[in-house]
């Protein structure tokens, strides 16, 4: 298993040396001369303004108290039934009044616990 994981380092480090010997343009015009099916790693800035990634609707813009917000739609997309990306993920204790009403406590319960300190 040791040698396994050597070879491994190994081969990542001779791989990590052959792709540093050229530019991003110089590895692009090897795979097209060789017809190699490749992509290039983008940063998440270069993601959310890919012209394809746009294109597939990827994104969805939200309103959250933090301003205007570009978020990931979702992946699968359903003709029938598709996804809705309906709002931006809840601020932190911002239901915990309405869930612990549902599982049976009470206001006192609720005020007790705020005045613990133990939710918001």
């Amino acid at each position: 298993m040791e040698t396994r994981r050597q070879n491994c380092e190994e081969l990542i480090r001779i791989l990590d040396e052959t792709f540093a010997s050229n530019s991003i343009e110089e590895w692009d015009k090897i795979c097209k001369k060789y017809h190699l099916i490749y992509t290039r790693v983008q940063s998440p800035t270069e993601v959310i303004a890919d012209p394809q990634a746009l294109a597939n609707d990827f994104f969805v813009e939200l309103d959250h108290p933090a301003g205007r917000l570009k978020l990931v739609a979702g992946p699968i997309k359903f003709h029938q039934n598709p996804a809705v990306v309906r709002g931006p993920a809840p601020e932190v204790g911002q239901h915990t009044e309405e869930i612990l009403l549902e599982l049976g406590y009470t206001w006192e319960d609720v005020a007790r616990l705020k005045e613990q300190a133990v939710i918001l």
